[in-house]
């Protein structure tokens, strides 16, 4: 913003009062349109960020049902594993019980709590993006504590006629604890879903 100086002589107390509120004027309006193009830069800032959680939300919530809706089948295989490391006569595992893990995104978030944008949001609904993500990253977190579970059933092959009685009992607490990590990342994941179609403003299925 530019300041010039008043051409010509200033004669009398009315003129330098008139010029005074010329310069005034004139730095209202430079300041006036200051903040007219930030607001415009910050409301900007929060319809990308909006758009940008609808498709992150909706991306990671198709990802998480596919993990969810695999749970079923992985926990009877870790049934089937139990009721067989149990039994008298244990006969080798075709394979371990399967895992599903999906890589999330919550860039969109990280962005928007980088440049602010959520201050341009009414608060009802950065409330709801806000709840939406903080249950997305506990299931981000139970996920990567199910994966590493999983990965700790699988040290002892799969014979169990090869296994020491105490091998067989410790793996039978990791296939209890991995079991208890699906449960988890169910419940964690049902959470994301609902707190995502709220914030996505859609309706719970039924």
């Amino acid at each position: 913003m530019d300041l010039h100086v008043p051409e010509g002589p200033i004669r009398s107390i009315k003129d330098f009062l008139l010029h005074i509120v010329i310069v005034t004027i004139g730095i209202l309006i430079a300041l006036g349109l200051e903040q007219l193009v930030e607001a415009h830069h910050r409301a900007h800032l929060a319809h990308d960020a909006v758009e940008g959680f609808r498709r992150e939300l909706t991306s990671d919530s198709a990802d998480i049902k596919e993990v969810v809706d695999s749970n079923a089948a992985v926990r009877a295989k870790i049934d089937e594993w139990i009721a067989d490391l149990t039994s008298a006569s244990p006969h080798e595992m075709d394979k371990y019980p399967g895992v599903h893990f999906n890589i999330l995104s919550t860039a969109s978030w990280d962005t928007a709590m980088a440049t602010q944008a959520l201050s341009e949001l009414p608060y009802e609904r950065a409330h709801l993006y806000a709840a939406a993500y903080a249950s997305l990253h506990i299931f981000i977190d139970v996920q990567r504590r199910g994966l590493s579970d999983w990965q700790d059933v699988q040290v002892f092959g799969k014979n169990p006629a090869l296994m020491t009685p105490d091998q067989r009992r410790t793996l039978i607490e990791r296939l209890h604890r991995y079991e208890s990590d699906l449960q988890v990342i169910e419940n964690a994941g049902g959470n994301v879903l609902e707190t995502g179609q709220a914030a996505l403003g859609e309706k719970p299925h039924a």
